[in-house]
């Protein structure tokens, strides 16, 4: 494949699934997010509902790229996602409603205590000697879930679009460390750089933009090769 991309740049063409499957128009009405953040506050289980279910499925992929192997042996995705949501009804009142953004990373920390709590689960598990019953990683049942926007289109683009999420999700899944993070912090979650740089720690955002590119790169060169069969 001929590239147009600047030399240490990504192929415009092999990131280009990154981009259409996090797409920002995809994500709910921030509009009407906030109205069912207002309502669920004050108290409205129906809003609450309405609320958790518009970001269901960006939440199901945050987890799908943070977490560990080790994890995705023994608990299915989507039962994280599933204890996430019900913690966030729980502290709802916690919400500092800002930005799109901010919804999606008050998600996202509650989704990583969730995991860190599996995982210290099994460590006690393992010490008590118990049985571990490996599950698969509940895309299937999960993708039934959807999102807004896809409930509107044909079942074949549905599908289309779910195997393009979960191709992006596996090779996002499989970057090294640091650079999974800053683009789940980033694209996934939709970070500012100044909010990505505090919470990867770094000295600057100049040096995460860097980093996200370089991720951008390496993530570019195994969609290529997965979308090839290799």
């Amino acid at each position: 494949m001929s590239s147009t991309s600047p030399p240490g740049e990504p192929d415009s063409a092999a990131v280009r699934p990154l981009h259409e499957s996090l797409d920002p128009a995809s994500l709910p009405d921030l509009t009407e997010s906030m109205r069912l953040v207002r309502e669920a506050q004050a108290g409205s289980r129906e809003a609450l509902e309405n609320l958790l279910r518009r970001y269901q499925e960006r939440v199901l992929r945050i987890v799908r790229v943070r977490l560990s192997a080790k994890l995705r042996r023994h608990v299915e995705s989507m039962d994280i996602v599933q204890e996430t949501l019900r913690k966030a009804a729980e502290n709802l009142g916690e919400l500092e409603l800002r930005s799109q953004a901010a919804i999606l990373q008050w998600l996202a920390r509650i989704a990583e205590n969730q995991m860190l709590d599996v995982n210290r689960r099994m460590s006690a598990a393992k010490r008590d000697r118990m049985r571990e019953v490996p599950l698969d990683d509940g895309s299937s049942r999960a993708s039934s879930s959807g999102g807004p926007a896809a409930a509107q289109l044909p079942p074949d683009e549905i599908a289309e679009q779910r195997e393009l999420s979960s191709l992006v999700d596996e090779c996002v899944a499989a970057l090294p460390d640091d650079y999974r993070e800053v683009i789940a912090l980033r694209t996934y979650c939709g970070g500012s750089w100044e909010w990505v740089t505090a919470q990867m720690g770094k000295d600057s955002s100049e040096a995460v933009r860097q980093l996200h590119r370089r991720a951008s790169v390496k993530l570019a060169r195994l969609l290529q090769e997965r979308m090839r069969g290799g």
